[in-house]
């Protein structure tokens, strides 16, 4: 599992979004997985939905199929501009592929801004009608402590890129 110091002094955490797909599928029974385009949070160079996100069935907030102010209102919320999603003052990472729904459930993070750092700590997976948030799936992820002023160039660049991602 991904695992980072929770401060850092000349050794943040890395933020970097990559392009990444989640495959299409059409299944025997004539259901369907859409195929989608999104960026997935790498954090010192290792895919954290391949960690998390990808066994959940879930894909990152960042996603190209989506409407483009719903991902910016996620990358806002990541960049503690945005009121969270979530109760507890949770933000989602990975959401359902098909619909975005938080009901469906999410991968969530606490984000917390410590002078000038953004830390990523407490991951989970919850959704929008029940109480309890399954800490202990994650508890070997994280926390990541980022350099503010990259962090928040890594997802302005993001949110730009997005568009050029193949629809």
């Amino acid at each position: 599992m991904l695992k980072a110091p929770l401060a850092f002094t000349n050794n943040p955490d890395v933020l970097q979004l990559i392009p990444a797909t989640g495959i299409g599928i059409k299944y025997s029974n004539g259901t369907y997985k859409s195929e989608r385009h999104f960026l997935d949070f790498a954090i010192n160079g290792q895919s954290l939905w391949e960690t998390v996100g990808k066994s959940r069935d879930t894909l990152s907030v960042l996603c190209r199929e989506y409407a483009l102010d719903e991902s910016i209102r996620a990358a806002n919320r990541l960049l503690l501009t945005e009121k969270a999603d979530f109760p507890n003052d949770r933000r989602s990472l990975f959401i359902c592929p098909e619909c975005d729904n938080l009901g469906c459930g999410a991968i969530t993070v606490s984000v917390v801004r410590e002078g000038s750092a953004i830390v990523w700590r407490d991951f989970g997976f919850e959704n929008t009608y029940e109480q309890n948030i399954a800490l202990n799936d994650y508890a070997d992820v994280g926390p990541f402590s980022f350099d503010a002023a990259l962090y928040e160039r890594a997802l302005s660049e993001g949110i730009d890129r997005l568009s050029d991602l193949k629809p």
